[in-house]
């Protein structure tokens, strides 16, 4: 269950990363009407601010994603997964100390409920993957010992 989760969270990163860095004028403005903002005309926007969006959410949610479905398979992989886990904790983070500074947005709370959840399982899924690979590890062990003795 919770690869299956971690898959279609990494699938739906690199989707919105692709879309991001393709068109990130369509994402901004999705993104404030989704948040019920007064405004959403983008006609103030500077190359920069457009440059930076599709750098943080293009860039970095289509790596995340990438990055998250190489690992959730592999053992040797495992340690990539920890890191991983602490980006979505810091982005949980700062969506929940925007609930402080700015108020109460639904938005925010479900998105930020969904990068600790993310977190949570990717933590508990690079232990699995590491004790699996312990486990290898002492089999092989077993396997050069008994070369060794014969």
């Amino acid at each position: 269950m919770i690869v299956l989760f971690l898959t279609i969270i990494s699938v739906f990163n690199v989707g919105f990363g692709v879309w991001a860095l393709v068109n990130p004028p369509q994402v901004m403005e999705m993104m404030l009407e989704w948040q019920g903002s007064l405004s959403t005309s983008l006609d103030g926007v500077l190359p920069a601010t457009t440059g930076e969006f599709r750098a943080v959410f293009g860039g970095m949610f289509l790596m995340l994603g990438l990055t998250t479905l190489r690992a959730l398979w592999s053992p040797r992989y495992a340690e990539w997964l920890q890191p991983l886990a602490w980006i979505f904790l810091g982005l949980a983070l700062a969506r929940f100390s925007s609930l402080i500074v700015e108020g109460f947005a639904t938005h925010t709370i479900v998105a930020g409920t969904i990068e600790v959840a993310t977190a949570w399982m990717l933590g508990v899924h690079a232990q699995r993957l590491l004790q699996l690979r312990e486990e290898g590890d002492d089999h092989l062990e077993e396997e050069h010992e008994e070369e060794y003795e014969a």
